[in-house]
């Protein structure tokens, strides 16, 4: 299964073991990650001006996702939400063929599906990946 985690939903993943450690058994399971470079970098920047990380060891964290990723890097970005970077992760997931964007973006949630990507909480995405 591919999925697109939203920056919020990384961030939140990084900063809880227990996320870390069922973002570890999905990848085994066979979940392919999808982000970007931009999005890898957005998270860094978060990491360190919300969570008070120091700069080396957000560098290390977002290397480390990205290492669990397959990395694209979207042409096209239509405009679609108010947020352009939230245009931009729409197309991040649709370029990288997710079949879900996992996100706590109201502005995002409320789209429910684009170009065939699924938009969901995580809770909904836990209750997915249990059946």
């Amino acid at each position: 299964m591919r999925i697109l985690y939203d920056t919020n939903v990384l961030v939140k993943i990084l900063s809880r073991r227990e996320s870390i450690l069922t973002f570890k058994e999905d990848v085994k399971k066979g979940t392919i990650n999808i982000s970007s470079r931009h999005i890898l970098n957005e998270v860094e920047t978060v990491l360190v001006e919300k969570l008070g990380l120091t700069k080396q060891k957000a560098k290390i964290a977002a290397r480390l996702l990205g290492r669990q990723s397959t990395i694209v890097d979207p042409q096209h970005i239509e405009r679609v939400c108010r947020d352009p970077f939230d245009d931009y992760i729409l197309a991040a997931a649709a370029t990288g063929k997710a079949k879900y964007l996992v996100t706590a973006d109201k502005d995002l949630l409320v789209l429910n599906e684009y170009k065939g990507v699924k938009i969901v909480k995580p809770v909904e995405f836990r209750q997915i990946t249990k059946n």
